[in-house]
């Protein structure tokens, strides 16, 4: 496994434990990743969907898929999302 492909699994576990977690970007060091939450039902989210972390300054994007969600999923959206 490459160190940078290290880091990004370390950035989802960090968000796994905290959503508000501050992450550097493993891909330019740059910016930092945020999270959002994509349910494959928006009506019963906890069937678990995908998480897209996002780096602000180079838009690398990485994409986890949670069949069974940790207990912090989908807690940043709003309803309306």
């Amino acid at each position: 496994m490459t160190e940078k492909r290290k880091k990004w699994l370390d950035a989802v576990e960090e968000f796994r434990k905290n959503v508000n977690a501050v992450v550097e970007c493993p891909n330019c060091s740059d910016g930092l990743l945020s999270i959002t939450d994509v349910a494959f039902d928006e009506l019963d989210f906890k069937k678990g969907g995908e998480r897209i972390l996002k780096c602000d300054k180079c838009d690398k994007c990485e994409v986890v898929l949670y069949r069974k969600p940790p207990p912090n999923w989908y807690s940043k959206n709003s309803k309306e999302n």
